[in-house]
């Protein structure tokens, strides 16, 4: 089967959907990807086995950024897309996201062919929306996720809502688990900084942004002896972050890294001792989700400290691999990490229960096989499609 895929982004980097694709070519269908095109990116890229084409806008650097111009870009996004296709033979189309769902509905409509909505977010709960613009999106998801062949989201919650909101059946839930590997504990960071066997290692690694709770993570320095922070990845707060740090009594023990490549993140992370994130409230889909980083510390044998979100609340406990906290409080939040760190049995379990819990239950490669049901259900025709949660 042949498979139209499309971002509205350069499409550089973005793990779940390079995932998608390389299990669908492993299962036999082919892949082409439709993103943006900017200053830094070429027009057509050959990576993994997949290609992607990036559509040109003439009016993305001739118009100021703001909401206004931004529908008059949208409006050329959409329509060269669309006409860059009309003569191009698929069997599906595959939209990533709201903002491409509209070309996926107009191919499929016009070549009637099936739409995939694959929605990483609820978009429409996303902390950027002016409040005339999250009208305008909402409803267009409304007029569109009934018209979809199937809809996909990330988080069980996240489903729950978009079921209710749009009297739609719930959205099959595909987790971004981390493609199962066995990690082994090592002491890259201890080498590498020279950071003495005496003193744990705290990990947070992903984006450096507002709203991710890294300062509340850096006052919890002040309740935690014999412990180091890591803070691992990019971001524009992070020169902000480095500043802060300047006259900050424990900035000896606060080290700030940029992100490692993706073949390299599990033993980086393995070297850890604890793997923490504050991410903040910011609103309803932050609230409602369960973060890559989540799964990437279980993976690597980490227990974990997470904020007390509905699905972390869930998953946590049940399989006994941490602390849920609130990521408000950093006294709290130093406890809990100190919980774990300060007993050596209760340590041992949670980790052991953590590699256990991404081999038996969640990883990718249990994760995808949701996604393959869905191309089989396209190939046989069969509607609607039965697949487990």
């Amino acid at each position: 089967m042949k498979i139209a895929m499309f971002l509205m982004t350069a499409f550089t980097h973005d793990v779940r959907v390079t995932k998608e694709a390389i299990s669908l070519i492993e299962a036999g269908h082919e892949v082409t990807f439709y993103a943006l095109k900017d200053k830094n990116t070429p027009s057509f890229e050959k990576r993994h086995q997949f290609s992607i084409y990036r559509i040109e806008l003439k009016t993305r650097y001739l118009l100021p950024k703001n909401q206004i111009f931004f529908f008059i870009k949208y409006v050329e996004y959409i329509t060269r897309t669309v006409f860059s296709l009309l003569n191009k033979p698929f069997d599906a189309y595959h939209a990533h996201d709201l903002e491409t769902l509209p070309i996926a509905y107009l191919l499929g409509k016009i070549k009637k062919k099936p739409v995939i909505y694959d929605s990483h977010e609820l978009y429409t709960e996303m902390k950027k929306h002016h409040p005339a613009a999250r009208k305008f999106w909402l409803l267009l998801e409304r007029l569109l996720v009934r018209k979809t062949f199937a809809n996909i989201q990330t988080t069980d919650s996240r489903a729950e809502v978009f079921a209710r909101r749009y009297h739609v059946k719930i959205p099959i839930v595909i987790r971004n688990c981390q493609p199962y590997r066995e990690v082994k504990k090592n002491n890259l960071f201890r080498e590498q900084l020279h950071i003495p066997m005496d003193k744990k290692i705290i990990l947070y690694q992903g984006m450096i942004d507002p709203g991710r709770g890294v300062d509340i993570l850096i006052e919890t320095m002040n309740y935690l002896d014999n412990a180091v922070l890591i803070l691992m990845g990019q971001g524009n707060y992070k020169n902000v972050i480095k500043k802060r740090l300047e006259n900050n009594s424990k900035k000896k023990d606060i080290f700030i890294l940029d992100a490692v490549p993706l073949e390299k993140l599990a033993d980086y992370t393995a070297s850890a001792d604890i793997g923490v994130s504050l991410v903040q409230n910011t609103g309803l889909n932050n609230y409602l989700m369960i973060s890559n980083k989540f799964f990437e510390y279980l993976t690597a044998g980490l227990p974990v400290v997470f904020p007390n979100f509905p699905e972390w609340k869930k998953l946590v406990p049940k399989y006994s691999v941490g602390k849920i906290v609130d990521p408000t409080k950093p006294q709290k939040v130093a406890e809990a990490i100190n919980s774990i760190l300060s007993n050596e049995k209760l340590y041992q379990k949670m980790a052991d229960n953590a590699r256990t819990m991404v081999r038996d239950f969640y990883n990718w490669e249990l994760e995808v096989k949701k996604l393959l049901k869905i191309y089989d259900a396209i190939v046989q025709n069969k509607f609607p499609i039965e697949t487990s949660q």
